[in-house]
């Protein structure tokens, strides 16, 4: 990243700047990352949420900031989630799912056993599954909710940064 600037010779504008040194660079870059990084995990969550059933807590909970020494990482983990996770009902003729916003579908063969639901594999009896849908990083790796992020994510950079610049400039 590179800055241009153009001075008169103004002596207190000079003095202002003398005081932002390269730390308060990395500070204010390092900050901005971290307020950026969040609102890419919001947006993100946003658009998941457009397209799929699940719930914000949900989502918000396998997506966990980490602040690393000059910036913020959005490390996303986690399994594929049971269908109660998701919009899931039980009714007289066996388990309805909708993992994708729209209508519900109903799952052959399926059953709750106590809160769980599960489906017969073959046609015996034995042996049964659990019924799942995709993953978290599945859902944030779709091309819609990465676009999001990363334009949300840039935007709330740009305008940090320049907070972040005329903070520590006011300061010295």
């Amino acid at each position: 990243m590179s800055i241009e600037l153009e001075l008169s010779s103004d002596r207190k504008l000079l003095q202002v700047l003398s005081g932002f040194n390269e730390e308060n660079a990395r500070k204010a870059c390092v900050m901005a990352g971290k307020r950026a990084a969040t609102a890419a995990r919001a947006a993100g969550s946003r658009q998941i949420r457009s397209i799929y059933t699940m719930k914000a807590a949900d989502v918000k909970a396998k997506a966990r900031i980490k602040g690393t020494g000059d910036g913020a990482v959005i490390e996303i983990k986690g399994a594929t989630e049971p269908v109660t996770k998701y919009r899931a009902a039980k009714r007289k003729s066996g388990i309805f799912v909708s993992v994708k916003r729209g209508g519900m579908k109903k799952v052959e063969r399926s059953f709750a056993i106590g809160t769980r639901f599960v489906a017969r594999v073959g046609r015996e009896r034995f042996p049964i599954k659990g019924l799942y849908g995709p993953s978290v990083p599945q859902l944030y790796g779709n091309p819609d909710v990465m676009q999001t992020m990363e334009e949300r994510g840039s935007e709330v950079f740009d305008e940090r940064l320049e907070h972040e610049i005329e903070y520590r400039l006011g300061k010295a």
